[in-house]
């Protein structure tokens, strides 16, 4: 009996202790979607809020498929990919970003955008390959970093 009662009370103080002194860290995720270049289509909707101004995007599960026959093939990297924000709003895009590769699983990349004014952005992802367009799986997130 005076085991449980020591287990429970050093398990209420844990959560009382975690709930008032642990400092909130938010991250807001977007995604996962679907992604096409050259499809006139927007990758994915992200937002930045005056406190989380950093939007940082990943893609993955990434593919280039040759016009002529439809055939698909993994890219040895992603630098023939690059990607910018544009905002809702007005229109106007940030500078295009290429992504930095790592491999976790499959061939993957990233580009975080700091310092976004608080508001809607639509991605948007381009390629460098005329005969060929890119395709994959893409997701997003937005934190204070």
């Amino acid at each position: 009996m005076l085991k449980k009662l020591a287990a429970s009370l050093g398990a209420f103080v844990m959560a009382f202790g975690v709930f008032f002194t642990s400092q909130a860290h938010a991250v807001a995720n977007f995604g996962p979607a679907s992604w096409r270049t050259e499809d006139g289509k927007y990758e994915l909707t992200v937002n930045a809020t005056s406190t989380e101004r950093a939007i940082a995007i990943y893609v993955y599960d990434v593919w280039y498929v040759n016009y002529n026959n439809n055939y698909a093939k993994r890219p040895a990297d992603l630098s023939g990919l690059s990607v910018r924000l544009c905002s809702a709003s007005t229109g106007n895009c940030t500078a295009f970003k290429k992504f930095g590769q790592y491999y976790v699983n499959g061939y993957e990349g990233s580009v975080i955008f700091y310092n976004m004014i608080p508001e809607t952005y639509y991605v948007d992802i381009v390629d460098s390959w005329p005969a060929y367009y890119f395709k994959g799986k893409i997701s997003a997130s937005r934190s204070e970093w």
